[in-house]
């Protein structure tokens, strides 16, 4: 008995007094150590880019080298010093770098080099893989990593070739095989970084199909992810796909085809866009910006002066972004999936929510729909609050603030050229939009607390709706 008091009144004092290795030593959630690893990424990017160095100017301000690696981590593109005159070739380089670890994930690319240091994934690597959403099983992930990085570097390797064609010709040899690299990686990774100088992104080849039509199948195979690829190489019949890879197949051509019909209609009649174009222009481009509107900032003409309907729409595209597990951000086209699914089922009276003749478990309903709110409050909330601080400037443009704000959340990249001109404050909040946006409002909640289920449920009691 004394032996057994001793112990409880030992434990006690651990408990008091902090010393208690079961409370101080807990083992990071999978979660937290996906933040902490961007995190990471994003400092060191920070620094390098901080270097003399990196610029054509000297040393860089912590804000621009901050804002500008956040950007590349987060593969997003959206910039506050011109990427193809204001960095060095060196500066460059990193923010290649920046967006190939920040495309492929950070995720995978740790797990790459786990695989290469000892052959196999722990529990705990296997565990970061599937919260990224690459995956839905615990197993399997090691031959994934390799397969994922395989298939991306093919498909760069390929994109860089068809560019070659082109820029050779047009930059010389050495210049043009850099640019060539340089821009596919930027398109299969969702980065739209660009090094064309003065803020032109593609503007100088919106007539040409070769390098349009060889960034938007990139930017399409970037924001397609693996499993998709894999189940249909592997089943090859509608009957056997996933619910996954049926709403993917779907989804995407369907907001291509869209966003292309919408874009035209509106931008041909704008003489600053597609007015007064031939019409294969037209459809070109309108087809290349629907393409790039979910998932990569590229453009052919300054999207500050697209008609306020077209920006309105592209919000909604960006929002939606392209297929979970890919380079793509957005909540993802699954996710407004299953929240169209909701709203239907609800519709038609039914109990659960079906989608393609399945039904869609009831904690994945819950999870897209939080998801889905928590990034329309946190665009709203960081809008609202920079058009606040920038009310002396862009007064009359909250559309353009909405726009590029859900760009940042977006991980898009697309931009009306508001971002160089913003205030410190301001650009820090973007910094902030593009970091959560790229882990997941649910990803980056879920790395700050422990889940706990609750040991007892309430009474049920119902509410008016609507």
């Amino acid at each position: 008995m004394r032996v057994k008091r001793a112990r409880t009144i030992s434990s006690h004092i651990k408990l008091l007094t902090g010393n208690d290795k079961s409370l101080t030593e807990r083992p990071l959630l999978p979660a937290q150590r996906l933040v902490i690893g961007f995190l990471a990424v994003i400092t060191l990017g920070t620094l390098l880019l901080m270097l003399p160095v990196s610029s054509n100017h000297g040393w860089t301000s912590p804000l621009v080298a901050l804002f500008t690696s956040t950007s590349a981590v987060c593969v997003t593109g959206l910039v506050v010093v011109d990427t193809g005159t204001y960095w060095s070739p060196f500066g460059q380089l990193v923010i290649l770098l920046l967006m190939e670890v920040g495309g492929l994930g950070f995720v995978v690319g740790a797990t790459a080099l786990v695989l290469l240091g000892k052959g196999r994934l722990g529990f705990q690597e296997r565990e970061i893989v599937r919260q990224t959403g690459t995956t839905l099983i615990l197993g399997g992930q090691s031959s994934f990593v390799t397969r994922a990085v395989t298939l991306a570097l093919v498909g760069q390797l390929a994109g860089a070739i068809l560019l070659l064609i082109r820029f050779i010709p047009e930059f010389g040899l050495i210049r043009g095989i850099w640019m060539s690299i340089f821009h596919s990686v930027a398109a299969f990774t969702n980065g739209s970084f660009d090094l064309f100088g003065d803020y032109r992104s593609l503007a100088g080849y919106r007539s040409d199909p070769l390098v349009l039509l060889t960034i938007a199948m990139l930017i399409i195979a970037g924001g397609t992810s693996l499993l998709v690829a894999e189940d249909l190489w592997r089943h090859r019949s509608w009957r056997k796909f996933t619910l996954d890879t049926k709403i993917i197949v779907i989804g995407i051509p369907t907001l291509l085809i869209l966003g292309t019909v919408f874009i035209m209609l509106i931008e041909s009649k704008n003489p600053n866009t597609l007015g007064n174009r031939p019409l294969g222009e037209q459809l070109l481009n309108s087809f290349f910006h629907s393409s790039a509107a979910r998932t990569a900032g590229f453009t052919t003409w300054n999207f500050g002066l697209s008609d306020d309907r077209t920006l309105f729409f592209v919000i909604g595209l960006m929002f939606i972004g392209s297929a979970p597990g890919s380079m793509a951000g957005g909540i993802k086209i699954t996710t407004m999936a299953i929240i169209l699914a909701v709203a239907w089922s609800n519709i038609l009276g039914r109990r659960d929510t079906e989608l393609m003749r399945r039904r869609v478990p009831q904690e994945q309903v819950g999870q897209a729909l939080t998801v889905a709110l928590l990034g329309v409050l946190l665009i709203v909330t960081i809008a609202l609050t920079i058009s606040l601080l920038e009310r002396a400037r862009f007064r009359d443009d909250f559309i353009k603030v909405l726009f590029e704000v859900t760009s940042a959340f977006g991980t898009v990249g697309l931009s009306t050229g508001i971002t160089p001109e913003l205030s410190a404050p301001s650009q820090i909040l973007l910094i902030i939009t593009m970091f959560v946006g790229r882990l997941g409002p649910v990803t980056l909640a879920t790395s700050l607390s422990h889940r706990s289920q609750s040991k007892y449920r309430f009474p049920i009691e119902s509410v008016r709706i609507g």
